[in-house]
């Protein structure tokens, strides 16, 4: 029984750790860009933040958008043109501050454009490993000693309790 509660104990704190390290959640904005009109998405990056986007536009005859990015300075370090249907891209923050996401529809006179934007924003840690990774692994660990202690006692409880019996000659 004790190394089955010790294996499910084990298996338990390597999902955790799984779970963990895999924290980062795809985030979603949805704008609607008029015709004729301009939308931008604001997002404050720090410098060696990595922002993997995919896009998805639905509208009009075409369901395309001009979409470019500009860095915190107003220069325009992604520019992807004229997207129909959608497309992924990824940047890497130079610097820090506010990274700012264009949506253009000024060439549609009749049709909105919906715009779907998946994210995800990586952030360095100062070790160059995860530190989702590192909790994951001092979890583990914990785990680890706990169950090893926790057999250990049983053992000592069971050699206390069991009689003991006589030697044969």
């Amino acid at each position: 029984m004790e190394k089955r509660q010790l294996v499910l104990g084990m298996a338990t704190v390597l999902l955790l750790t799984v779970i963990i390290s895999c924290a980062n959640a795809t985030e979603v904005e949805t704008v609607t860009v008029e015709p004729l009109t301009k939308r931008m998405l604001i997002f404050d990056l720090d410098k060696g933040d990595k922002f993997s986007g995919s896009l998805s536009i639905s509208g009009g005859a075409n369901n395309d958008i001009d979409f470019w990015v500009t860095n915190p300075s107003g220069n325009t370090i992604v520019n992807l043109g004229r997207i129909s249907q959608g497309t992924t891209f990824e940047i890497t923050a130079q610097e820090s501050g506010a990274y700012t996401f264009h949506f253009d529809n000024t060439f549609s006179l009749f049709s909105s454009k919906t715009v779907t934007l998946s994210y995800d924003i990586s952030r360095p840690s100062p070790l160059g490993i995860a530190v989702f990774t590192i909790l994951g692994l001092l979890l583990l660990g914990i785990g680890i000693i706990i169950g090893l202690g926790f057999l250990l006692h049983r053992r000592k409880m069971r050699g206390i309790s069991e009689p003991s019996q006589p030697m044969p000659s």
